[in-house]
């Protein structure tokens, strides 16, 4: 993978990390709500928000992961790592979130708590991959080296005269 390529990726997935913060956020949107008195916590609307925003941050996945598989983007294997990987991703925040609301913290701290788990494994992950190219790079130079001394000082055969 060259640098454009490289860029490219980070661009793409920043992208998709805003589009997931927001969804994730929207996800306690009923909660906030309920918290700020906006919307009493009883009735078809506040069912049908908690359904929804539960949801929606799944649905999103899906939809940007397939619509780049259909554009070309992106390979069917590649959208599927991705999608389960940016699925986890969610699933770990709504959890924090909803931790942090059962803890009785309220639905106000929750986002930002939900929003920086997503964040936090963003970064393991990233430094997990670096540490891989790290690696392999590493291996790559190590193989060219021995390469290079194969070739300037090639192995002499037993028994053979240098004239």
């Amino acid at each position: 993978m060259d640098y454009k390529e490289m860029v490219e990726t980070y661009q793409n997935r920043s992208r998709g990390t805003l589009t997931d913060g927001i969804t994730t956020a929207l996800s306690h949107l009923d909660e906030v709500s309920v918290s700020l008195g906006l919307m009493e916590d009883s009735g078809l609307l506040s069912d049908l928000m908690g359904t929804l925003s539960l949801g929606l941050p799944f649905a999103v996945i899906a939809i940007t992961e397939q619509g780049k598989v259909v554009l070309g983007r992106k390979t069917q294997k590649a959208a599927l790592q991705d999608g389960s990987y940016r699925a986890l991703k969610t699933g770990a925040g709504l959890a924090a979130g909803a931790a942090a609301m059962a803890a009785g913290l309220g639905a106000l701290p929750a986002v930002p708590i939900a929003v920086g788990v997503r964040l936090a494994l963003d970064k393991y992950r990233g430094n997990l991959l670096t540490a891989y190219r790290v690696k392999q790079r590493g291996e790559r130079l190590k193989a060219l080296i021995a390469a290079r001394e194969s070739r300037l000082n090639p192995p002499l055969a037993v028994g053979v005269s240098p004239d």
